[in-house]
């Protein structure tokens, strides 16, 4: 072919190359498909460290057990409210104010709107906890996460979950997020009760080894439709740390039990056996299950064994 053959055929590559690079130019900013809306959305800088950190995760984990959006949303718990049980409760005890149940809709109440939320510190303060040396949240499956006060920042927060409410964080690592939060313990600056000359707090000894004990148990009667009657066992439980494994003095003769009014209560070990101490109706309580809650010591502030 003869150069005056070839050059028709050049000038209609080159008008179809400007052409498919102008159709397709134009396609990716009509369409901004990936990587594209990536790299406008956040920047090669961004997505270069995001990429190098999840090269490091590929070396652990494979591709199948990345999140994405639904399983961020719908089975972690972030935004999506769909299925949230209003009657889930969170437990709020420890070094608080007040021990109490929090329904989830108290705790997370905009919950039609996306990024539904609270700052930790701000559900603290609602419930007059304004210092605190660590937060420890358990879970309906076990699960159990303590952090101190000062890897806590204003990222921490409570988000909605199909089990009732989630911890989030950016301060600490993701493997701490826990999800399906049933309790949340707090360990106060302060220790307001002493055993046995130690200074301690009812959050610490929650930190520690616990029981619950079945209290005030009796029988009920119970009627069905057609008038049969039956009977049914009911009764409270309380949980908090058995006294004795507490107590300095191996088999004590007696221990005294001061509460906040100066009153002492002495007992013998015999008559402590079974007792734990607790919160019980906001106080320090001694809890003594063979005797009626109106004989337990509340209020307490000291116990000494000799």
């Amino acid at each position: 072919m003869n150069n005056q053959g070839r050059k028709p055929l050049i000038i209609f590559l080159a008008a179809f190359i400007i052409i498919l690079c102008g159709g397709l130019i134009t396609l990716v900013l009509v369409t901004k498909p990936m990587p594209v809306a990536l790299v406008q959305e956040y920047g090669m800088r961004k997505l270069w460290e995001e990429g190098r950190v999840m090269n490091e995760c590929a070396e652990c984990h494979k591709g199948v057990d990345f999140h994405d959006c639904t399983t961020c949303h719908d089975e972690h718990g972030a935004v999506e409210l769909a299925g949230v049980r209003f009657f889930e409760v969170v437990e709020l005890t420890g070094d608080v104010p007040e021990h109490r149940f929090v329904r989830v809709n108290e705790v997370l109440p905009d919950q039609e709107n996306a990024g539904t939320h609270i700052l930790l510190f701000d559900f603290l303060a609602q419930n007059g906890v304004e210092a605190f040396e660590s937060v420890t949240f358990s879970t309906n499956d076990g699960g159990l996460t303590t952090i101190e006060a000062q890897y806590l920042d204003e990222t921490a927060m409570l988000v909605p979950y199909v089990d009732g409410v989630r911890f989030v964080t950016e301060s600490v690592h993701s493997s701490t997020w826990l999800k399906g939060i049933q309790q949340i313990i707090v360990v106060g600056v302060e220790k307001p009760l002493i055993i046995d000359g130690e200074a301690t707090s009812i959050g610490r000894l929650l930190m520690g080894e616990t029981v619950r004990l079945t209290v005030e148990g009796s029988e009920t009667m119970l009627t069905d439709d057609e008038g049969r009657t039956g009977l049914a066992f009911v009764a409270n439980w309380v949980e908090g740390a058995r006294l004795v494994p507490l107590l300095k003095t191996v088999s004590p003769e007696r221990v005294t039990v001061t509460d906040s009014a100066g009153k002492q209560t002495e007992f013998t070990l015999d008559e402590i056996q079974g007792a734990m101490i607790a919160i019980v109706r906001r106080e320090i309580t001694l809890v003594l299950p063979d005797r009626g809650r109106a004989l337990w010591p509340a209020g307490i502030v000291q116990i000494e064994s000799k």
